[in-house]
């Protein structure tokens, strides 16, 4: 009898449950492959369509494509560790070149109902002054080259285009000034800008300093008025060294003119 009984199985492990087709773990696989999908077509498009925002968006794709995700399709782990750094590094590039960006504008696409030129969407044409009192951003005071409002454009091949800050004559090399108290908000390289510094004071108004040679302060560092922030320079879009100074409230920039004629 007990011969013939069939013998019991050693240490078989225990079977897991049979996966429900439709399950959670399976919407969250497909969601993932989807927001991948949507990475890369972002990123193509915006090579083929040659935004400025392209390079930053590569250099995020490029870093969450490296060799321990390549797998990604084979493994959960790695395709949700893909979807996270891509999603989040693509998110904070687009938000940052978004903050600095500003679409071209021309006065034959950008007109009020009586035919005159309006400014494009992310300036005013009328100038303000901040409540805190501002100090002249060069050592001494420095000559206007380029006023703020509709101009032609000096790089050439845009036709007009519109001039969001002002242009102060300065040697290269001479020092560039806080305006006023602050926080950096942005320090780095910009296309247009060359290198760039952004400073956020107390009461949510910004100051920007573009085209500059050398930069001394980094994001997160505060900064005081007549602090030395860099040098003056003629990075990204400029013909000869000169500081390039904007005023922006609320997210918006105005003609920083009144505000530098009254600065000490």
């Amino acid at each position: 009898m007990w011969e013939n009984a069939a013998p019991l199985p050693e240490n078989e492990p225990p079977r897991p449950p049979a996966r429900r087709a439709g399950s959670e773990e399976d919407l969250v696989l497909w969601a993932q492959i989807l927001l991948c999908l949507a990475a890369i077509g972002l990123v193509l498009a915006a090579g083929a369509l040659d935004w400025p925002i392209y390079p930053e968006l590569r250099r995020a794709f490029t870093a969450a494509m490296q060799p321990e995700q390549s797998l990604l399709l084979g493994e959960e782990r790695n395709l949700l560790k893909f979807t996270e750094q891509t999603a989040g590094e693509l998110a904070d590039s687009a938000r940052s070149m978004w903050e600095d960006f500003t679409l071209p504008a021309t006065p034959e696409s950008a007109r009020t109902a009586h035919g005159q030129p309006s400014p494009p969407a992310y300036a005013r044409t009328d100038s303000y002054t901040p409540d805190f009192p501002l100090q002249f951003p060069l050592p001494g005071q420095s000559r206007k080259t380029s006023g703020y409002g509709w101009r032609t454009d000096p790089m050439g091949g845009l036709g007009d285009d519109f001039h969001i800050g002002n242009d102060l004559a300065a040697a290269q090399g001479m020092p560039v000034l806080a305006a006023a108290d602050g926080v950096v908000r942005m320090a780095g390289s910009h296309k247009s800008y060359g290198n760039y510094l952004r400073i956020l004071h107390a009461d949510g108004d910004e100051t920007l300093y573009a085209h500059m040679q050398y930069l001394f302060v980094k994001a997160g560092e505060c900064v005081t008025a007549g602090q030395i922030l860099g040098t003056v320079g003629e990075t990204g879009n400029a013909t000869g060294p000169h500081l390039h100074f904007e005023i922006l409230h609320r997210g918006l920039r105005y003609d920083p003119a009144e505000a530098l004629q009254n600065a000490s």
